[in-house]
């Protein structure tokens, strides 16, 4: 198609398919024009009997348009390079006119297709200046051919003179509006293909706000990193539809572990070779790690160099390596493959930047959340080991001390009566280290993988009775609700404790035949209870009474919100009733 310029006195109308169109018809057109010459010739008293000039042009023209119907194609675009040659088409129609009777010949309408052509290929402006040429042209022809003419001839040229411009506008004009339509026709495609795009662009937007709001949604709810990567992994293949999608974790120690690869509908761990030391090692995923920029890689090379774990993340061809950092720490890496036929464009590359961003913030926010956890659980842990030890070791330990020392001060005393004493004294400090080394056995069984189940339980509060009884025939029964085990291993623990120490006042001070340790549940509450039948005491003296351990035992029950109960008389045994809410130690 030639383009339209400034200033041009002929411009092309269309395209060059639609140009082949319009040549085709204006062929029709010569081919049509010619059939009123035959019919002249066949009807008699018309006064047109065929003269050889008519009958060597008529051969002529019918060359000429078997010539133009053959070549029609290389002629056609020759016409659109050169539009002077209508000229000579008008030229040579003046001539035919001219040996063929000009007024009256029969060739009339053959002489119109050059200003047909004009028409509709250059427009109004084409065709006027096609008839403007061509009027002086006829006006010799007529003269040359029938001279002088009849009035009635004059009137006739004068007609055809007119048909001229007319047929310049009548075909030209609709030319502007089929030109200026199939302009808009074009914009209107080409904004239909900006539509079209912007849409695939949304749609893309769309997949990537979709996969932050799932990322953004496993963080609120996801407590293993597996699960975010499963999410990412998922959103990059189903959602953004690249063909595979790779992505490590850094072990905060120089290596990327927890490979996960997801190809089609499948996610899979990684087996082989699971860490990739980062150190001393050149490959895509080590470069862009090094300068925390995206690699792209489109010359196939491998990812990480390792045959076995190239091998199995599976990512060939063209792909994308992002480094996902949060605060100048690694998190992990990601790498997105590209299908053979679809290289990664720029969108793509920032659209996964974006993605790789936001998986940065949401892994290393579990992670510092899943680290702060582990952190404050092991430092409960250690404040419950030190609460546990200074409230029952620690005083089992200083009562020991007191009690040697005041063995050494009765043998410095008297060495013959002393042993006897001191033996007596060693008698009562026997329960003490027994009671020692359980209470720290049982800070160690709480420390156990597992926990404690209502077996450990059982049997923790029966050894500890009978490290403390010394000897003396105390029936003691135990009984746990079924349901122990699922209740929180803190709860579990304590509830321990708490026994333990109802256990060893019983062992110590209670002087009874039978002890009952009962622990059950109802409307999610935990309940221990702890009885015996021996002397018991009076609760209005209790708080004077510092050797029974219940300070220890009121401690723990409010620290875990629950409600402490103590039935006791003299001569009638001591009821304990421990009631603990479980869904607040959870």
């Amino acid at each position: 198609m030639i383009d339209r310029q400034a200033g041009s006195i002929l411009v092309p109308a269309a395209s060059a398919e639609e140009g082949a169109h319009v040549f085709r018809f204006l062929l029709a057109f010569r081919w049509a024009s010619l059939a009123p010459v035959p019919i002249a010739w066949l009807l008699p008293g018309l006064g047109w009997a065929p003269s050889p000039a008519s009958v060597y042009v008529f051969l002529f023209l019918l060359a000429i348009n078997v010539v133009l119907t053959r070549y029609y194609q290389p002629i056609n675009q020759w016409l659109r390079r050169t539009p002077w040659l209508l000229g000579l088409d008008l030229a040579l129609l003046a001539v035919i006119l001219a040996l063929t009777g000009g007024v009256a010949s029969s060739f009339y309408f053959y002489t119109l297709s050059p200003i047909l052509a004009a028409a509709f290929f250059f427009q109004l402006r084409g065709g006027l200046l096609a008839a403007l040429a061509f009027t002086p042209l006829y006006l010799l022809a007529v003269t040359v051919g029938r001279a002088p003419l009849a009035p009635v001839e004059v009137y006739l040229a004068l007609l055809e003179i007119f048909s001229f411009y007319l047929i310049a506008v009548l075909f030209g004009y609709p030319a502007i509006l089929l030109e200026k339509l199939r302009e808009r026709t074009a914009r209107l495609a080409e904004t239909g293909h900006e539509l079209a795009a912007s849409n695939t662009n949304l749609q893309h937007r769309n997949q990537q706000l979709h996969l932050i709001q799932e990322l953004t949604l496993s963080l609120q709810s996801s407590v293993d990193p597996a699960e975010l990567q499963e999410v990412l992994l998922a959103g990059l293949v189903d959602e953004m539809q690249f063909p595979t999608a790779v992505i490590a974790l850094h072990d905060g120690s120089g290596a990327l572990t927890a490979w996960l690869s997801r190809g089609g509908a499948k996610t899979e761990t990684v087996a082989h070779a699971a860490e990739l030391a980062l150190a001393g090692h050149d490959c895509p995923i080590t470069r862009a790690v090094a300068t925390r920029k995206t690699v792209v890689v489109t010359d196939a090379e491998p990812p990480c160099h390792l045959p076995a774990l190239d091998a199995a993340l599976a990512v060939q061809g063209s792909y994308v390596v992002l480094p996902m950092y949060l605060r100048d720490v690694l998190v992990g890496v990601l790498l997105v493959g590209a299908a053979p036929d679809q290289p990664l464009t720029g969108t793509d590359i920032t659209s996964l930047a974006l993605v790789a961003n936001h998986a940065s913030v949401a892994l290393g926010s579990l992670r510092l959340c899943i680290d702060r956890a582990q952190r404050l659980a092991a430092e409960e842990v250690r404040n419950r080991i030190a609460a546990d030890i200074h409230d029952t070791v620690s005083q089992n330990l200083f009562g020991l001390a007191y009690g040697l020392n005041a063995c050494n001060q009765l043998l410095a005393q008297d060495l013959t009566t002393a042993p006897a004493k001191v033996q007596a004294q060693l008698l009562d400090l026997e329960p003490l280290a027994f009671s020692a080394l359980h209470q720290v056995r049982s800070a160690i069984l709480g420390l156990l993988p597992g926990g404690m189940d209502r077996a450990r339980f059982a049997a923790g509060l029966r050894k500890h009775m009978d490290a403390l009884r010394m000897g003396k025939p105390v029936h003691f029964t135990v009984e746990v609700v079924t349901d122990f085990e699922q209740w929180p291993l803190e709860l579990r623990h304590q509830l321990l404790l708490i026994a333990q120490e109802g256990v060893a006042n019983i062992a110590r001070h209670a002087n009874a035949q039978q002890a009952w340790v009962v622990v059950d549940s109802a409307d999610g509450v935990a309940m221990l209870t702890i009885r015996d039948n021996g002397r018991g005491f009076d609760p209005a003296q209790v708080t004077q009474v510092s050797g029974i351990g219940l300070d220890g035992v009121r401690r723990r029950v409010d620290n875990l919100g629950g409600t402490l109960h103590i039935q006791a008389e003299p001569g009638a045994g001591v009821e304990i009733a421990v009631a603990i809410p479980i869904g607040q130690n959870e």
